[in-house]
C-alpha cells in the first residue's frame, strides 16, 4: 500500500512538473525566471547622474540585482539615516563619511570575513585602511580619500615676484604681505572656517599635523604645537592678511569666493583645485591659474576618508558585499572602474595604491595642473585625523562642533590661543568622562 501511494505521488507530481514546463515553454521560459534581488543604496547629494552611470554598470555585470538609489541632503544626511536606523526602515548599502563611523559601527556590518575583503585591505592606502577601521574591524571600501593642500593663485604670487609657493609659515606671511602691499589683494589669504561637514578644526588638524604634532595628547591637554598653529593662524587675521568674512565661510562658499580671483592662497581639501572648482574654465576666474602645494614647514598633510558601508540588518548582505566591491573595490576584471572615474568626474582621489599610474588619471590630474606623482605622495603620507585629535571616540562630533566656535573667537581675537586651547581640553576631557 505505501509503494503504490508514493508511486501515486510521484506520478502526480511528474504531471505538475510537466503541466509547469508546458506553461513555461508558452511564456518563452520565463515563467522560473528569479526576480532581480533589490538593494536600497542611501547616497547623500553630489553628482546623482555618476553615480547612476555606475549603478547602471554593475547591474548590466550582475542582472541578477536592481539597485535602487535614494539621495539626501548632505546637510540633512546624517540625521536622516539615524531616523532610519532608529524606525528599522530597511536598507542595504551606504556613503559614511569617516567622522561618524564611531558612533554607527554598532549597526553597520563588520567586512573583514567576506570573500575578497583581505585582499582589497592590503591595497588600501594607510590614510584610507585607518580612517575605515574602528576597534580592530574593517566596515568600509573606499568612496574616496583625500588630503589637505595649499591651494594658490600662481599667477597672483609671480605678479608679486614669487617664483613658488610658501614652504614655511613665516615664508607664508612674508608672501602675504607682499601681496598685500602691491595691492594685488586686499587680503590674500582665504580660509574654510564655518562648520559644514567639516571646517576649520580640520584646518587647525592639518597645521598641527605640518608641524609633525597633534592639537590633543593622550590626556586632552592641548599641545605646544596646536597652540602654535592657531596663534599664527589669528596673527593673520590680526594683520589683515586673511579675509575677516572668511570665518563664515565653510568649505564650499570658501572655495567658491577663491574662484573670484582675488585670494592668493587656501588651505583646504585638493580636489577644490580641480576642474569641478578653481580650475573650472567656464566659472573661474582663476583657471589655469590655480595649483597644488604641499603644505608648509614639515610637508606633512592630514587627511580623510568616505566609505561604502553595509547595514548589518540587510536581508541581501551577500548582494550587498558583490555592490560594494564594485563601487568601492574592483569589477570582475580586477580594474579599479568607479575610483578611477572619481579623479575624472570630480577629482576625488582615491583610496588604493598605484590608482595613480593609470593613464585615464595620469591625464586627467595633468589636465588641470596637477602633478600625479605629487598627489600620490601626499595621499601616502597623510596621517588620518585620528592620529591628530581623538577622532574616532564617540563623543569627537560633539566636541568638534564646540571646538570650531570657541575657534572662531580666537581668529576674530575675541579669545586668545591660550584661553581657547584650555577651553578644548576642559570640553574634552569632560566629554570622556560623560562617555566612558
Amino acid at each position: 500500500m505505501t509503494m503504490r501511494l508514493t508511486r501515486r505521488a510521484a506520478l502526480k507530481q511528474l504531471g505538475v512538473v510537466a503541466a509547469a514546463a508546458g506553461a513555461t515553454a508558452a511564456l518563452g521560459g520565463r515563467a522560473f525566471a528569479a526576480e532581480p534581488t533589490q538593494l536600497t543604496f542611501m547616497t547623500w547629494n553630489y553628482q546623482n547622474d555618476t553615480v547612476q552611470q555606475f549603478i547602471n554598470q554593475f547591474q548590466a555585470e550582475n542582472p541578477d540585482i536592481k539597485v535602487d538609489m535614494q539621495v539626501i541632503p548632505g546637510n540633512e544626511y546624517v540625521p536622516k539615516i539615524q531616523l532610519m536606523q532608529n524606525s528599522k526602515t530597511p536598507f542595504d548599502v551606504l556613503y559614511v563619511a569617516d567622522g561618524i563611523l564611531a558612533q554607527w559601527a554598532p549597526w553597520l556590518q563588520p567586512l573583514d570575513g567576506y570573500d575578497g575583503a583581505a585582499a582589497l585591505k592590503q591595497q588600501m592606502l594607510n590614510l584610507a585602511s585607518r580612517s575605515m577601521t574602528y576597534q580592530g574591524r574593517l566596515y568600509g571600501l573606499p568612496y574616496f580619500s583625500s588630503y589637505f593642500a595649499l591651494i594658490y593663485n600662481d599667477r597672483m604670487l609671480k605678479a608679486a615676484g614669487f617664483a613658488a609657493p610658501p614652504k614655511t609659515y613665516d615664508e607664508w606671511t612674508l608672501q602675504a604681505r607682499a601681496i598685500k602691499s602691491k595691492g594685488l589683494s586686499q587680503a590674500p589669504m582665504l580660509w574654510p572656517v564655518k562648520i559644514a561637514g567639516w571646517g576649520g578644526m580640520w584646518v587647525v588638524n592639518t597645521m598641527a599635523a605640518s608641524r609633525g604634532g597633534r592639537v590633543l595628547d593622550d590626556s586632552y591637554n592641548i599641545t605646544p604645537i596646536a597652540l602654535a598653529s592657531i596663534a599664527w593662524w589669528a596673527s593673520t587675521y590680526k594683520e589683515g592678511l586673511s579675509d575677516p568674512s572668511g570665518l563664515e565661510l565653510d568649505p564650499n562658499t570658501s572655495a567658491a569666493a577663491f574662484m573670484s580671483g582675488d585670494y592668493a592662497t587656501m588651505l583646504t581639501t585638493s580636489f577644490f583645485a580641480g576642474p569641478q572648482w578653481a580650475n573650472d574654465k567656464t566659472k573661474s576666474k582663476v583657471f589655469g591659474v590655480t595649483k597644488l602645494a604641499p603644505t608648509p614647514a614639515l610637508h606633512k598633510t592630514a587627511g580623510f576618508a568616505r566609505l561604502y558601508a553595509m547595514n548589518s540588518a540587510s536581508a541581501h548582505k551577500a548582494e550587498a558585499w558583490r555592490f560594494m566591491q564594485y563601487m568601492g573595490g574592483t569589477d570582475k576584471n580586477g580594474s579599479f572602474v568607479t575610483p578611477k572615474a572619481w579623479v575624472v568626474s570630480g577629482a576625488l582621489t582615491w583610496g588604493y595604491g598605484g590608482v595613480a599610474r593609470d593613464p585615464v588619471v595620469d591625464q586627467s590630474l595633468r589636465s588641470w595642473g596637477a602633478d600625479p606623482s605629487q598627489v600620490e605622495a601626499n595621499l601616502e603620507s597623510a596621517v588620518p585625523m585620528s592620529a591628530v585629535v581623538p577622532f574616532q571616540a564617540v563623543w569627537y562630533s560633539e566636541w568638534e562642533a564646540y571646538a570650531n566656535g570657541v575657534l572662531q573667537d580666537m581668529l576674530a581675537g575675541r579669545t586668545s590661543p591660550q584661553q581657547g586651547g584650555s577651553a578644548w581640553s576642559a570640553k574634552a576631557k569632560e566629554l570622556a568622562a560623560r562617555y566612558r
